[in-house]
């Protein structure tokens, strides 16, 4: 009885959100007017001084302070020994192209209890597929008979959604989730689990790899991307006592902390970032934990790519609108935090405002007569400061991050600079939906093609 009673709190708990709540309206109000005011001021005096200076000082946070972690190597910090039961949820729609190799390299995952059986499950959640997704599962449960497929016929559209259908019926006191492409090393969830060390830690977010780099050049630049940026950002975030991120992929969360902020958002595009904030705001935090390394499949033609762009800059802007002012006003937040805080909420917002600087300064570049972008002279020189910045704190990663060093990865380096470009074409788009879309959110997944990936090919 008292079982049940637990299940239907779960399942309350973790429910559908039929809309955004108060802050959406006011936080869009604001965001409007600022860009307008920008606009108006820019189009009014021809004189771009301020809004430069905008720039730099967002810039030179985010690149000062992913440099941090340059000169300094990542600690630890307390860590604990137990090793509760975890619960594995793999969302899968349409995945019968890599869903087998994601469940054999989950079984494969050394994480026992002291009889040798594992201490977790899996459960991979059939969303209502029109492949053979859910004919390779029950194929797979006969040779492991403790894998649990589950399939969704309905509900609402969404990873979110899958997730929320999934907890009520997972067994475990924390939640892994991966993402249908993912091959797991082995000691995953040992390096993982040991970081729950306080009831204060919400989740833990391993590193993500990159495991078809060498497919083709835009493969190259996200592994790039993942390598240096992404993981640059988190360490320095660990080290000066910022606000770590889950990601989609490769995150475990205690399942008592998502309970109590209600699961995950099913109206959040970015659900990883939904959560993390969520969290905050409660009191709890998140940690990362750099040689706890997951492998996932790059996108490798520019269509597919830009429409995931689009989608992460649509989450990140409903997350504006959603927790902006609950970030400032929220009592109990540090200075730290909520500088942190909103920096990674208006991430989006400024680089849009970057990549503007730079084509404004390119543009003063190739037609120095053009009068009308003519802008003060400091603006032309913070633009080439910043640049030389950017290309700074890169290169240090390159140079840390990297295995060995290849003299070929820095002309990827001045690539991934134009690579980054098309947030010019996602960022506006992502915008548009997040107003005309309020209240839908489509399932508009990653398609995966890579098959048979082994473990020991991948490096």
């Amino acid at each position: 009885m008292e079982t049940d009673n637990l299940k239907e709190k779960e399942q309350s708990s973790c429910k559908e959100t039929d809309n955004y709540k108060s802050g959406w309206n006011f936080g869009f109000a604001i965001m409007t007017l600022i860009v307008l005011a920008i606009l108006i001021y820019t189009l009014s005096i021809r004189d771009m001084t301020p809004y430069q200076l905008s720039i730099l000082l967002i810039s030179l946070y985010t690149m000062g302070t992913m440099g941090i972690c340059l000169p300094f190597s990542f600690k630890t910090g307390e860590q604990t020994d137990e090793q509760p039961f975890v619960s594995i949820l793999v969302p899968a729609k349409n995945e019968e192209l890599v869903i087998e190799n994601t469940v054999r390299s989950l079984f494969k995952i050394d994480y026992k209890k002291e009889d040798g059986t594992p201490n977790y499950e899996v459960i991979i959640i059939d969303d209502n597929s029109t492949d053979s997704t859910l004919e390779i599962l029950n194929t797979l449960k006969e040779e492991y008979p403790t894998l649990r497929p589950l399939h969704r016929e309905s509900g609402r559209k969404g990873k979110s959604a899958v997730l929320n259908f999934a907890v009520p019926k997972a067994n475990g006191e924390f939640i892994a989730v991966f993402d249908a492409d993912t091959i797991v090393e082995t000691d995953f969830l040992k390096k993982t689990m040991k970081f729950f060390s306080s009831e204060k830690v919400a989740g833990v977010q391993g590193r993500v790899k990159i495991f078809n780099k060498q497919e083709n050049l835009l493969a190259r630049l996200q592994d790039f991307e993942f390598t240096v940026y992404a993981h640059m950002l988190q360490l320095s975030k660990a080290i000066f006592g910022g606000i770590m991120q889950l990601s989609g992929n490769g995150q475990i969360v205690r399942k008592t902390a998502l309970l109590e902020v209600g699961g995950w958002n099913e109206m959040s595009a970015t659900d990883d970032q939904d959560l993390t904030i969520k969290f905050l705001l409660n009191g709890t935090i998140v940690r990362y934990v750099p040689d706890a390394v997951i492998w996932q499949e790059a996108i490798t033609k520019m269509y597919p790519l830009i429409r995931q762009r689009v989608r992460w800059a649509e989450g990140m802007f409903r997350c504006i609108y959603e927790y902006f002012f609950p970030v400032i006003l929220h009592k109990k937040l540090t200075l730290i935090q909520k500088i942190d805080g909103l920096s990674g909420l208006m991430r989006i917002v400024a680089t849009l405002i970057v990549l503007i600087g730079y084509v404004q300064l390119s543009t003063l570049i190739i037609f120095p007569d053009l009068q009308y972008y003519t802008c003060h002279y400091i603006a032309v020189l913070s633009n080439i400061f910043l640049l030389f910045v950017f290309a700074g704190v890169m290169i240090g990663g390159l140079l840390k991050f990297y295995d060995k060093f290849e003299f070929i990865n820095l002309i990827r380096f001045i690539i991934y600079w134009f690579y980054n470009t098309i947030w010019l074409i996602a960022t506006p788009i992502g915008y548009f939906n997040s107003i005309r879309n309020k209240n839908d959110i489509q399932w508009d997944k990653t398609e995966h093609k890579v098959k048979n990936i082994k473990m020991e090919n991948i490096s």
